[in-house]
């Protein structure tokens, strides 16, 4: 930290200069001293009024604008080793303060300092001389430069240099005034914000409320509806304790039931074995065998495969049971799929057509009320269409092919073209042609293959299980046009 008595560091100012700041000893010394130096060569001035700092700060800087821009020996002695320094280190208080010491004591620097500050304020030095001090702070003269200049006239502009200081008073008052409206103004803001927040706070409270209210009521109805539930687990626990029970009971009665379901598919075997047993001995009578048996044989064999299949015991049973030594009944044995090709493809069909011997059964109107038959002519051109093809493929395969329509009193038999190698049947009435096919089927040699075309699941099943071929009516329509 730097002494009073040195002076701080400044680039701005000379080498060679005193760069010491002056203490009270030199300002108590310097105020005796007249300019020059040499005591009694000018008289005292009158000092310098007490005014606020802002009122005398014009006035000293216009003083140190003179003590920089006038000759040396025209400035008090102890004034002169500081008119080399910069302005910025000349506004030091000290240096101010000796500066206003030689303003009060050394009249040449004052009148020098008062001319300066008249010759820059020359309009507004007239209107203080004139009185119109007034009149210059009502034009907007800030009250610093009325002081300043008040001050540079000595007692003409005292008059000037109060209206000055009373200007400045006013001016402070006037702030201090404004400042305090806005204050209010701000802390009235303020109160009214608090108030909103107030509110807000206050509305927020409320409908926390509401919402603590609503949870707590949500709160009791879950809390009802879980006791709710929870009765409603344990009767749902109850009854499947009883479903249990009862199923367990169920799989005891079915476990009866398969008993009982066996003994009679025993019985039926044997039926059965009778029945295949009296079929050979008509066959070997008569070469022919009635429909209606066949169609009971065939019944009875599709019902022990039902059975077999409903009681599980399709692969243990092989055969029909009875007596040692009883012979297996002749079965057909299906034609062999050509390879690469489906059942219902049209190239098996004819593949099948095609076989020695074979009989092609043809469901008449299953084919013909196909989408891709003649569904939308009448029963007689269906007809007349189905067993045009049907004439066509039989002298082309050299096949026996019978067409099989339900229903002989629909319509008269077509006349419009002969039939040729195919035969044609009309079921009797009560009787369907799925089972005028069944019956052929069954009436049909088991040597000699079988063939079925129809699109009906349940006929197809039917004559499947008597080991005919089945192909839909798609296979025989696609081959129309080959």
């Amino acid at each position: 930290m730097t002494s009073p008595s040195q002076a701080p560091s400044d680039p701005d100012r000379p080498a060679a200069a005193d760069t010491r700041w002056p203490d009270a000893e030199e300002l108590v010394v310097g105020a005796g001293a007249p300019a020059g130096g040499e005591p009694g060569e000018a008289g005292s001035p009158s000092p310098l009024p007490e005014l606020a700092e802002p009122l005398l700060a014009g006035y000293l800087d216009a003083a140190v604008a003179a003590l920089r821009a006038s000759n040396p020996g025209d400035l008090p002695g102890q004034l002169r080793q500081y008119q080399s320094w910069t302005p910025r280190r000349l506004k030091h208080p000290r240096v101010l303060a000796l500066v206003r010491r030689s303003l009060d004591l050394d009249q040449r620097f004052r009148t020098a300092v008062d001319e300066r500050v008249l010759q820059q304020e020359d309009v507004l030095a007239r209107l203080l001389r004139a009185g119109r001090h007034a009149e210059a702070l009502a034009s907007g003269e800030p009250p610093e430069a009325v002081a300043r200049v008040g001050l540079a006239l000595g007692r003409d502009g005292q008059a000037a240099v109060r209206a000055a200081e009373d200007a400045l008073v006013r001016s402070r008052a006037q702030a201090e005034a404004a400042a305090a409206r806005s204050a209010l103004a701000g802390a009235e803001s303020e109160l009214e914000q608090a108030r909103a927040r107030a509110d807000e706070e206050a509305a927020a409270a409320r409908a926390a409320r509401e919402e603590l209210r609503a949870a707590r009521q949500d709160l009791r109805r879950t809390e009802r509806e879980i006791q709710t539930l929870n009765q409603r687990n344990l009767a749902l626990e109850q009854e499947l304790a009883k479903s249990a029970a009862t199923l367990q009971s169920a799989r005891e009665q079915a476990a009866d039931e398969q008993r009982r379901l066996g003994g009679r598919i025993a019985e039926l075997q044997a039926l059965l074995a009778q029945t295949q047993r009296q079929y050979r001995a008509l066959r070997k009578a008569s070469g022919q065998i009635d429909p209606a048996v066949a169609e009971a044989v065939g019944a009875l064999e599709r019902d022990l495969s039902a059975l077999r299949r409903a009681t599980g015991m399709d692969s243990a049973v092989k055969g029909p049971s009875g007596p040692p030594g009883t012979r297996q009944p002749e079965r057909r044995e299906p034609l062999p799929v050509p390879s690469g090709l489906t059942a219902d493809a049209p190239e098996s069909l004819a593949a099948w057509m095609a076989t020695p011997e074979v009989l092609v059964l043809v469901d008449g109107y299953n084919v013909t009320k196909h989408e891709r038959g003649f569904p939308d002519r009448t029963l007689e051109d269906q007809r007349t269409l189905l067993l045009d093809l049907c004439r066509r493929l039989a002298r082309r395969c050299a096949a026996e092919i019978t067409v099989v329509f339900d229903g002989a009193n629909l319509a008269p038999l077509p006349t419009r073209l002969p039939l040729g190698p195919i035969g044609v049947v009309f079921t009797d009435a009560g009787r369907s042609a799925d089972d005028e096919i069944v019956a052929r089927v069954n009436a049909a040699p088991a040597s000699r293959p079988v063939v079925l075309v129809s699109s009906d699941n349940e006929l197809r099943e039917r004559c499947a299980a008597l080991g005919a071929n089945v192909s839909r009516s798609t296979a025989l329509l696609g081959l129309a046009n080959r």
